[in-house]
């Protein structure tokens, strides 16, 4: 979107509170570009339908939370404690400029329609496995560290 970073913002939080607060199939378009301050056909000038919009709005989220995640240095710590410490104030960080980002990343997770679940389930699935891997790393290490002091 070549639009002033205020612009694309509003849209953005419009979007992710619209599609937090209905089925994909029952969230309006128009009620975005209302709540964003556009038209309706300048929303779609940008996108080319519905389905564009939600994964925009998916893959921001996944960038968004990557960056935050990056900010705290999660990953930079073997403290398992420590990481979830880091982990909430990235969280945090993120919901103040986006509010609804966490609901709506929740809430497509459970989506049900045909049109976008596979698409959203495939990241999901490419996102778990990294979370488990590392994660199940640093309890190793932290459980030698207890256990073999």
């Amino acid at each position: 979107m070549n639009l002033a970073e205020e612009r694309k913002n509003k849209i953005i939080n419009a979007g992710f509170r619209i599609f937090a607060q209905n089925a994909y199939k029952k969230a309006p378009v128009a009620e975005i570009a209302t709540e964003a301050g556009i038209s309706k056909s300048l929303l779609f000038y940008h996108f080319k339908n519905k389905k564009e919009i939600y994964l925009f709005l998916w893959k921001k989220v996944i960038c968004l939370t990557s960056k935050d995640m990056t900010e705290q240095n999660v990953l930079g710590t073997k403290d398992y404690f420590e990481m979830m410490t880091r982990s909430l104030k990235g969280k945090c960080n993120l919901i103040r400029k986006y509010p609804y980002a966490s609901e709506f990343s929740s809430w497509a997770y459970y989506e049900q329609d045909p049109e976008i679940r596979l698409e959203i389930q495939k990241d999901f699935g490419n996102i778990d496995a990294g979370l488990i891997e590392r994660d199940f790393e640093n309890l190793i290490s932290m459980w030698k560290t207890v256990y073999y002091k």
